[in-house]
């Protein structure tokens, strides 16, 4: 037992096969030259000057010594780097049969690099197998954990996606892997088609074409009915347009997914008046409203007039109107306000009685 013990020991003991002298001069001279390269270089291919050299060397070096792993390796590298997509995928195949690594890393590297050389050329179910072959040496790699999220994203598979652009997201909370974790997951509740119209339209709002947009999020909200945030950027868009009526039901859709709430129920209330007299001179009713409930009656005051101007036939503006002047003691331009209001609607009761008091205290007869 104590023979077998100390046989073991000294098995351990020996020393890895060291590269045969013939083929460690031309390696160490490869690796040179690539790490000579890629600091000359900006753009990297197989036939320029040094990279050629590094290749030739490396080359050499496999014809000397063809069962190393550390030759495979350089020349996978060189290969890779140079975008020798062929010759990478054969030389990093070579690495693995002959690799023995204790540490699973430099085994994953190699697997993700063959993963990104599948996907290059087109195979991407080549490419998630080494991926996920990668990953399951290296469950927390972020590289692969991001690669599958995108492989199975552009399949449409967005239950996968989203669990491997979470996985990136929880080890590297960066922006693209938050990001592509919310639209996976946005994939797997509404659908790929839906999304994906979803992101047309917001890529066609940005650039102010609303047409496009209006399309492409109608074609959202028909394929995913129950997805707040298409019917709020479809009614958004209907208003920015200056179709504020068709962005009434949008605004209602959202409530009833989501409650109300005072932006959606604002966004709302807005719509309704703008269908009557349009988006600005709604707008600026509204912050006349809200500067007068804040106690700011000069704000309201140039609010409401920019009502008026916007559409003078806005008989609610001219009443607020008359209703600020009156407050602040300017009765005769409450007059004139109230006498708007009245002249646009007869039948406006409480402008008709507000006109005969600001008449009264300004001396006018009633």
């Amino acid at each position: 037992m104590v023979r077998f013990a100390l046989m073991i020991l000294l098995l351990v003991s020996l020393p890895a096969l060291a590269l045969k002298p013939a083929a460690a001069k031309p390696l160490s001279e490869a690796e040179a030259l690539m790490a000579k390269a890629k600091q000359t270089y900006t753009s990297h291919f197989p036939d320029k000057p040094l990279w050629a050299q590094a290749i030739a060397k490396a080359q050499e070096a496999a014809k000397q010594d063809p069962e190393a792993p550390e030759v495979w390796k350089v020349l996978a590298e060189i290969y890779t780097t140079t975008g020798w997509w062929s010759r990478a995928e054969e030389a990093w195949k070579k690495y693995l049969a002959l690799a023995d690594e204790a540490d699973p890393a430099p085994l994953a590297e190699a697997l993700r690099a063959l993963g990104f050389l599948a996907y290059q050329r087109g195979d991407v179910a080549a490419a998630r197998s080494y991926f996920e072959r990668s990953l399951a040496l290296e469950p927390e790699n972020e590289e692969a954990l991001a690669w599958l999220g995108r492989i199975y994203m552009e399949q449409g598979d967005g239950a996968k996606a989203a669990d491997y652009w979470s996985r990136a997201a929880a080890i590297n909370p960066s922006p693209r892997n938050e990001f592509f974790a919310r639209q996976a997951k946005k994939m797997a509740a509404y659908g790929r088609e839906a999304v994906h119209a979803f992101y047309q339209g917001y890529a066609a709002w940005e650039k102010k074409d609303y047409a496009t947009a209006i399309a492409s999020f109608e074609t959202a909200v028909r394929l995913a009915p129950d997805w707040a945030e298409a019917h709020r950027w479809l009614a958004r868009v209907y208003m920015e347009a200056g179709m504020p009526a068709k962005a009434i039901p949008h605004w209602q859709k959202v409530i009833a997914l989501e409650g109300p709430s005072p932006d959606t129920q604002h966004f709302l209330k807005l719509a309704k008046e703008a269908a009557g007299v349009g988006l600005s001179a709604a707008d600026y009713f509204f912050k006349g409203v809200a500067a007068y409930e804040a106690n700011k009656p000069a704000e309201a005051e140039k609010y409401f007039k920019r009502a008026t101007e916007a559409d003078p036939g806005y008989v609610k503006a001219w009443r607020w109107l008359g209703r600020v002047y009156y407050e602040s003691g300017r009765y005769a331009e409450a007059a004139a306000a109230y006498e708007k209001a009245v002249e646009l609607d007869p039948d406006d009761a409480t402008s008709r009685y507000f006109l005969r008091l600001a008449r009264k205290a300004a001396g006018e007869q009633p």
